[in-house]
């Protein structure tokens, strides 16, 4: 499997490009956005990735080459600094949450899949930290906001004018003062996961057959005892839902969790160090490797992943300059 890794670093303004090749990263590109780029994500067909860029609040379309290289970019206007971003499973709508103005926004995209500007914005989202896409059994797509000041996973339907509208069955509500960030789909069992920064506690969900999200379990994501600040930030999970893992920024840890293959339940396995203030990871197509980044790291960390355990290994390290934030995988076809 050839795979592409790319990391974006707001302080830099660069998308470095990385090949995962033979259990190591292989500069391939840096590219020079010309802002604070952040949030990046890569459209289903592949051919395209998405780069949010502050201040002056745009998305750049890069197109994607066979080799994974990126392409000349062209620009839309946002309705505010995106802090997170994704698309529809279709690859004809972008979604941006703004944490900074409260926001949720929707754009088209053009029949050849290039962001246009948006034709939705919803507001009094407060402190909009993250959109995540979930597709039913019978295809319906909803859209699930982390708000974070309001401690609540906003449900929205998208109904057939490609609009966002608030989903029947209501919200999903946190423990208060908990902070819901970032979320994450197991591949098979239906579960959802919500890891909240503030208390770094990590929550299961279960989609219910009526659509109905429940919730099963709240877990600690940090060593037993540990009594310094909690600051979470991200959240995956291998492919084939095994495992989960969660990262602390102030401990500078990422967390093993082991799902239970019959009930979903989670077992917290380990806690490893990383990159300093990792703010950002993903895992591989494969499930063999772990990529993060680090804050206040100039650098960028591969883990090897064993496949029987969970275990993370330090294989090596690549420099991406300080501020490093956002990874992202693809593999090529």
């Amino acid at each position: 499997m050839q795979q592409v890794v790319y990391v974006a670093n707001p302080v830099s303004g660069f998308i470095h490009v990385f090949q995962l090749k033979d259990h190591e990263l292989v500069p391939l590109q840096e590219v020079q956005t010309g802002g604070e780029v952040q949030p990046l994500v890569i459209s289903p067909d592949k051919r395209w990735l998405y780069a949010g860029v502050r201040p002056d609040f745009k998305v750049l379309s890069y197109p994607i080459a066979a080799d994974g290289r990126l392409g000349t970019p062209v620009s839309a206007p946002l309705a505010g600094s995106a802090s997170h971003t994704c698309t529809d499973a279709r690859g004809k709508l972008f979604f941006a949450a703004s944490y900074a103005f409260d926001h949720v926004s929707v754009s088209p995209m053009d029949e050849a899949g290039r962001v246009l500007a948006p034709h939705q914005r919803i507001d009094q989202l407060m402190a909009a930290h993250s959109v995540t896409l979930l597709t039913t059994e019978q295809g319906e797509q909803e859209l699930l906001v982390a708000c974070l000041k309001n401690d609540a996973i906003r449900r929205f339907a998208l109904n057939e004018q490609n609009r966002l509208e608030p989903h029947p069955l209501g919200d999903i509500h946190t423990a208060t003062g908990a902070g819901p960030r970032h979320l994450a789909l197991h591949p098979t069992n239906g579960d959802l996961y919500c890891l909240n920064e503030l208390d770094c506690t990590l929550n299961r969900y279960h989609r219910e057959a009526d659509g109905r999200i429940s919730a099963r379990e709240s877990l600690d994501i940090m060593p037993a005892g540990y009594e310094g600040e909690r600051w979470g930030a991200d959240i995956h999970l291998t492919p084939n839902g095994r495992y989960l893992y969660t990262c602390e920024r102030a401990s500078s840890l990422l967390t093993l969790f082991e799902v239970d293959e019959e009930d979903g339940k989670l077992t917290a396995l380990a806690h490893f160090p990383t990159e300093p203030c990792p703010r950002g990871f993903a895992i591989d197509h494969s499930g063999h490797y772990l990529v993060v980044t680090g804050q206040e790291s100039q650098d960028l960390a591969l883990h090897s992943i064993a496949p029987e355990t969970g275990y993370l290994t330090l294989l090596s390290r690549q420099p991406v300059g300080r501020g490093a934030m956002w990874v992202r995988v693809l593999a090529l076809e």
